[in-house]
């Protein structure tokens, strides 16, 4: 995109959580989560070693259209329980992501978050983007069946896409269009 993505507006939430921009505080909990058995190997690093750091990055990104960044926050109490990203790239595609901490898994929270992110990107009062992908090693189980339960579709795979350590892995392709049914 060539011009600054706005933040869902009303903010996206489900029965159980917000989602809104990462803040300084949430810094703590992203450290935990990123350093957490299950998810180390499929999140990245965060990208800056503070809170401030952080926040900074994300909203250079937002700002220069390629990605919007959101902390899954608990309704009630709005602690970190995860995030979503959202990378905008050409052709109007854009590629998804997600993570959540141990305590917020198995509740339901990351089929209904990527629902409506995906949704409003999907959607004219969004970002009216054609096409949202996820790309998921095939021995990520959870995360597949996570993006088949939120409405994404197979489309294949391709071989030795992602760098990982010392080797490369195959990821499986799945996307949502416009017009698509859940």
């Amino acid at each position: 995109m060539d011009r600054a993505i706005s933040y869902p507006n009303p903010p996206l939430a489900g029965t159980r959580f917000v989602m809104r921009p990462f803040r300084e505080d949430d810094f703590g909990a992203a450290r935990g989560m990123e350093q957490d058995a299950a998810t180390a190997r499929w999140v990245p690093e965060l990208p800056a070693d503070d809170g401030a750091g952080v926040v900074a990055f994300y909203e250079e990104c937002r700002r220069d259209g390629s990605l919007l960044h959101l902390a899954i926050a608990d309704r009630p109490t709005d602690a970190y329980l995860g995030e979503a990203m959202l990378a905008v790239g050409e052709h109007r595609v854009g590629e998804l992501g997600c993570g959540l901490m141990p305590e917020a898994r198995g509740r339901g929270i990351a089929t209904e978050a990527l629902v409506a992110l995906t949704d409003w990107a999907l959607s004219e009062r969004g970002l009216g983007l054609g096409r949202v992908q996820v790309f998921v090693a095939p021995e990520n189980v959870a995360a597949l069946m996570l993006a088949r339960r939120t409405g994404f579709q197979e489309e294949g795979v391709l071989r030795s896409y992602w760098e990982h350590g010392d080797g490369r892995l195959d990821v499986v392709v799945l996307a949502r269009v416009a017009g698509d049914e859940r």
